[in-house]
């Protein structure tokens, strides 16, 4: 078979160009060159998509953290309320907070002998937001049947926003 396929090319005349159904090499260079401008294209695109959502993020979370840094809270004069006008009574424990860093802060909850304060007294409430320099007093109820410890500190927790924790201890009369 191989011997009378070359026997038959050698009969063709010479100068005849025999012709080929295909793409010729500028056309195929052309697509593929349009190919890869258009992946290319997407490919950035995508990624400038991507860039943005993370530079987004981490001015975020970078933001949050240096507010994390400055924000700063004291706890002073805690009062063990005896005469409050309550339906616990004795329970209360009035809490002053100031804001002594330069961001606001938002104080979400007391924690008093790691018990989470759900009832506040004297028109109180949490979550407060406070300003820098600026001061609120909180009437935290105990839980019936919950009494603060005599003759030993008792602790008081406070959490804000940014899950900054402040603590400090009183001991009640």
């Amino acid at each position: 078979m191989a011997g009378i396929n070359r026997s038959h090319k050698n009969c063709l005349p010479k100068g005849r160009m025999t012709r080929r159904r295909g793409l010729t090499t500028v056309v195929t260079t052309a697509l593929m060159l349009s190919t890869v401008a258009v992946l290319g294209s997407s490919l950035v695109a995508w990624s400038n998509g991507n860039l943005k959502v993370f530079e987004i993020a981490l001015s975020t979370t970078a933001s949050n953290d240096t507010n994390k840094i400055t924000e700063s809270l004291n706890i002073e004069n805690v009062i063990f309320c005896h005469s409050c006008n309550t339906t616990n009574g004795d329970n209360v424990i009035n809490v002053t907070m100031t804001n002594t860093g330069t961001v606001g802060i938002t104080v979400e909850n007391v924690i008093v002998n790691g018990t989470a304060i759900q009832n506040y007294a004297m028109n109180t409430t949490l979550p407060v937001n406070l300003l820098p320099s600026q001061s609120y007093t909180v009437a935290a109820q105990l839980p019936t049947g919950t009494t603060w410890q005599s003759d030993s500190p008792d602790t008081i927790t406070v959490t804000t926003a940014r899950n900054s924790i402040y603590t400090t201890e009183a001991a009640p009369p």
